[in-house]
């Protein structure tokens, strides 16, 4: 009776702390929805990013509350930032609209006007030429306003596939890379064979061409070389990394396993990525392994 009521006071415990952790990891993902918004909407997050990823690793090292009132602050600059982003907007959309309508008036000019200008330019290099008298009609596809309507309207479309191409293109290469270095921090070198009780070191490489900043998580296994189950493992990893990168950012992070016995092994890492959207885990589909031996014969 006595153990059951001990066991049912644990269990209580559990559920009374759970509402106090939960919170606190929300509140981090909260934020880094706020930079990568911001992001997306024009504003320069980097420092934003730096205090994240600070953190990030304060909750590493059990310092949670200090995480939190990082997060807090981030989410405090939020209204300033978003009020930089629109008055930036507003000064571009003046700016630009000015030079749409200053272009748009050269062009009504340079149309309405382009038969002086052809003619003169046509006397500064051919004055000297004889002119021969002809009907008075437009001879050429430059003086028929048909034909300039048309070139114009080509022109237009031009512009508009262009520009959507551009869009598509940014949207379509978007992705995330994870890779592993050897030893000396670069591709290649690669231990086939390691000492028992002797650590392996190599280094984690994740790049983010994502388009905006991205909060990864490398979850890192060592699994028995027979276990040959794909990614994603449906287990506990052994190591995990986690930092937040700006778009277009790299980020190289030491690996250092301690081998305690011989045997064959295969060291996996999967690249996994908080969702901007909906701030869940989510795995990216990319990963990265290394098959080794590791004996007792030094």
């Amino acid at each position: 009776m006595i153990k059951a009521l001990v066991i049912l006071i644990m269990l209580l415990t559990i559920v009374a702390l759970i509402p106090l952790v939960e919170p606190q990891v929300e509140e981090l993902l909260y934020a880094y929805g706020n930079v990568t918004r911001l992001s997306i909407e024009g504003a320069n997050v980097t420092v934003l990013v730096n205090e994240l990823n600070n953190a990030i690793n304060l909750t590493q090292r059990g310092e949670v509350s200090s995480a939190v009132d990082i997060a807090d602050s981030i989410i405090g600059q939020v209204p300033s930032l978003e009020a930089s982003v629109r008055l930036h907007d507003l000064v571009m959309g003046v700016e630009y609209g000015s030079l749409l309508i200053a272009l748009i008036i050269a062009i009504a000019l340079i149309y309405v006007k382009r038969r002086e200008l052809i003619g003169g330019i046509w006397l500064r290099f051919r004055g000297g030429s004889v002119v021969k008298v002809g009907s008075g009609k437009a001879k050429t596809l430059i003086y028929d306003e048909e034909a300039s309507a048309i070139v114009l309207a080509l022109i237009i479309i031009l512009v508009i596939f262009l520009t959507t191409q551009a869009m598509v293109s940014r949207e379509a290469e978007a992705f995330s890379a994870i890779g592993l270095l050897g030893p000396s921090g670069k591709i290649g070198g690669y231990p086939s064979v390691v000492y028992a009780n002797t650590s392996l070191s190599l280094y984690i490489y994740v790049y983010n061409h994502m388009n905006k900043p991205i909060w990864y998580v490398v979850k890192v296994y060592l699994l028995n070389a027979s276990y040959t189950a794909q990614p994603p493992l449906n287990s506990t990893p052994l190591l995990t990394y986690e930092r937040v990168l700006l778009s277009n950012q790299s980020w190289i992070t030491p690996l250092n396993l301690l081998i305690n016995n011989t045997g064959s092994y295969r060291l996996l890492a999967e690249l996994w990525m908080y969702n901007p959207v909906n701030l869940t885990l989510t795995y990216t589909g990319e990963y990265v392994q290394l098959w080794f031996n590791a004996t007792g014969v030094g």
